[in-house]
């Protein structure tokens, strides 16, 4: 009965860290979310207007920056 309730009481703490690190992962989680989706108010209409136009291809994030910042 003994060895019973300290199992228990392993599994109940064991959940409990697993909760812990779950919320943990959650908030992470929701963080890097936030972060991706933010994006300048300018550059918004910016996106619209290449939207409504024909496809670019950029090589990378610099070359995608320049065309926002001087080619719209």
């Amino acid at each position: 009965m003994a060895t019973e309730a300290i199992q228990k009481s392993n599994v109940q703490e064991q959940l409990s860290l697993l909760l812990e690190k779950v919320s943990k992962i959650e908030l992470s989680v929701e963080e890097i979310n936030d972060d991706l989706h933010q994006v300048k108010p300018s550059y918004l209409k910016k996106l619209e207007k290449i939207k409504r136009g024909k496809m670019h291809h950029f090589e990378n994030k610099e070359d995608f920056l320049h065309f926002l910042e001087n080619e719209i």
